[in-house]
Formats: C-alpha cells, structure tokens, sequence
C-alpha cells in the first residue's frame, strides 16, 4: 500500500491597503525530497490571475505572471515573491480586476516534473469574501 505524500501544509493570506498576501507552508521534510519544485498560485477575480515560482536548491530561480494567458513584464508593478522555507507572495491591488465581484478564489499547486502533486485548498479553490465585515478589500 502506497499513501498520499502531502507537500503543502497550509495557505494564508491576507490584505494590505494596496497588496494582496499570500504565505505558503510546506513540509520541510517532503518538500526537501523534491528537485527543483514549481508552486502555481492562481487567484481568481474577474479575470485569472497566474504566479509561478520555480524553486533550483531552495532558492527562487524563476519567477513569473501570466494574467489573461499573456506573461507580464515588470514583474515589481505586478507582485513580489521570496522564499525561504516559506514561500511569501505580494500582488498588487491594481492587478486584480474586482470590478462586480464579491469575492476572490485562490487556489496552489505544487508542482515537480511536469505534474501536480499537491494543491491547497484540496477542494481546489478558496473563496475570499470581499468587504469590510471579512477584513478584505471593499468590493468596486
């Protein structure tokens, strides 16, 4: 019998006036299993937003944005991403389109050799409430 080998532990996230966090908790143990892993955060809000992070020895080595499947250049005006254990994602405010909607969805994977082995939520994605009563940006 083989069981599930679980990378991810556990996502938060938060808002600041004119960025959106994200922090990503791994198990030290497993993850130090994998070559060169790649973590892709997608969050959702009237458009997809796409951030990979391809990790080389525990360290960033590859870092991009893809929103309405065309990659960003000036990745600063977009997001910031560090890693160290774990992984710290700032997307700026301006980047998110919520224009008409009440909510985020976020979603991670984390990827190695080309496929995915683990996802937080495990339900695929989380829906973030917008508005001051759920301490998230006012909807637009």
């Amino acid at each position: 019998m083989h069981g599930r080998v679980f990378y991810l532990h556990e996502m938060r996230y938060g808002f600041e006036e004119g960025r959106f966090c994200i922090r990503i908790d791994a198990f030290p143990e497993t993850m130090s299993e994998l070559e060169d892993p790649e973590f892709r955060i997608t969050v959702c809000g009237a458009e997809e937003l796409i951030i990979v992070v391809k990790l080389q020895r525990g360290r960033i080595q590859e870092f991009a944005v893809e929103k309405a499947r065309v990659c960003l250049l000036n990745l600063d005006s977009v997001a910031v991403a560090a890693f160290d254990r774990i992984l710290e994602v700032a997307i700026h405010r301006d980047q998110l389109d919520l224009k008409g909607q009440s909510k985020l969805r976020l979603g991670v994977a984390l990827w190695h050799g080309g496929l995915p082995v683990d996802v937080l939520p495990a339900e695929g994605f989380l829906d973030i409430q917008l508005g001051e009563d759920d301490f998230a940006w006012t909807p637009e």
